[in-house]
């Protein structure tokens, strides 16, 4: 009993901790100026972090890692992957709206009410995958293919902005960490 406390109390700070960070950061790669003149250090780290928030990949890795942590059923990684995906796109979308009213001062709810729905389906499998790479490792190359998938689909122009370079540097060094990870876990378990 103390123990399923225990863990429903972690996926609440994990939904709210990681979520909050994601659904705030994400709004900073929408603000990155196409040239950067008198940006401060602080600035670029904003802007580097809200560039690697606002990936696709990491949205869907962080939410695997909400079932591989926490998720003992594929009930509970539906639920929480799907609350973890909309609490972090309402954020966005609330905190993005609040920052440029002045420039759209009319809010989209269509749009809106779609990017909810696509959010907690796409956070549901992410951590319906997380759970199932308890089991089956392989299923971490599905963030490591995301990630390529994305680099290569962007091309050659995300190589041409520093703070894009920086965040395509982070995001291989995340997919040969996942590499390592998965491969680890492989052995342990042989």
């Amino acid at each position: 009993m103390r123990y399923e406390i225990i863990k429903k109390k972690s996926i609440i700070i994990y939904i709210f901790t990681v979520g909050t960070i994601l659904g705030v950061m994400s709004i900073f790669s929408d603000i990155i100026p196409y040239q950067l003149k008198d940006e401060s250090i602080f600035e670029m780290i904003l802007f580097i972090l809200g560039g690697l928030m606002n990936n696709l990949a990491i949205w869907f890795l962080l939410s695997m890692i909400l079932g591989y942590k926490f998720c003992n059923s594929l009930k509970c990684s539906v639920i929480n992957g799907g609350y973890f995906a909309v609490y972090a796109i309402i954020l966005y979308f609330v905190f993005s709206y609040l920052m440029t009213m002045d420039v759209q001062p009319v809010f989209n709810w269509v749009v809106f009410l779609i990017w909810i729905v696509v959010s907690a389906v796409g956070g549901a499998i992410g951590s319906i995958v997380g759970f199932l790479a308890q089991r089956y490792n392989m299923l971490w190359g599905i963030p490591i293919a995301f990630i390529i998938f994305q680099l290569i689909r962007y091309g050659e122009r995300i190589w041409r902005q520093p703070i894009s370079i920086v965040t395509n540097i982070i995001l291989l060094t995340v997919a040969i960490g996942l590499l390592i990870f998965g491969i680890s876990k492989a052995h342990k378990r042989h």
